[in-house]
């Protein structure tokens, strides 16, 4: 029986190369998209259209009680004194949902790991993207569910130790299409170039000495 595993597919760079990183290694993806209320269309277009060219199996979810702090509380003084200086795209305990669902979804289809694109900069951000979150939410999940008990279940991010520009490199060596990925946090048609997901993608490809494939495609785009 081939090696199975839920794979978090935001639409962006590093769960696709996360994505093709598991095909490359002959793991079945269940690939899990979730629908929250300031997650851009593109975004789950290009979640479906990266599922579609992999054959993996998606799942998409629909949480719409999550929203980023930012939605929550437009003015960073608004906010409660723990979560002032968030990063605005927080989502508060997202990753602890996020993984409790992949669980579910892990229990159903058998699957011994479940998958993160995250990056080596994301943990600088974001509280619940390092290590040790992983390695607790792994033991929790391995003793409270039955296929923990019967196998293990480990929350991994294959990425986690790469930079963006690495992750980008990574992709380009397994054939990623990255005109089918999407960074940008705004939800026009076209990236906005200014937010953070547009910056560091930018600075990425240009650290590479390459052309975005999306913004050549957008180009073209009669």
């Amino acid at each position: 029986m081939a090696r199975r595993a839920v794979l978090l597919l935001s639409g962006g760079i590093d769960s696709a190369v996360a994505l093709y990183l598991l095909r490359s290694r002959d793991y079945e993806v269940i690939a899990l998209s979730i629908n929250y209320p300031g997650r851009g269309e593109r975004e789950r277009e290009f979640a479906r259209k990266l599922a579609e060219l992999t054959g993996a199996r998606l799942v998409e979810v629909d949480l719409p009680f999550m929203r980023e702090v930012i939605e929550l509380w437009p003015r960073d003084e608004d906010r409660p004194d723990h979560l002032k200086g968030a990063h605005p795209s927080t989502v508060p305990a997202r990753n602890a949902l996020i993984y409790s669902v992949a669980a579910y979804f892990a229990e159903i289809y058998g699957a011994e790991l479940i998958v993160a694109g995250h990056n080596a900069e994301d943990a600088n951000y974001f509280p619940d993207a390092n290590a040790r979150f992983r390695l607790y939410m792994s033991r929790a999940l391995t003793l409270g569910t039955y296929i923990g008990r019967k196998r293990g279940l480990k929350v991994v991010a294959p990425l986690s130790k790469l930079t963006k520009t690495q992750v980008v490199k990574l992709g380009l060596s397994l054939g990623v299409p990255f005109e089918y990925t999407w960074s940008c946090h705004n939800n026009g048609d076209k990236p906005c170039g200014k937010c953070t997901g547009c910056l560091m993608r930018k600075r990425a490809f240009e650290e590479l000495g390459i052309e975005d494939p999306l913004e050549r495609a957008l180009r073209l785009k009669p």
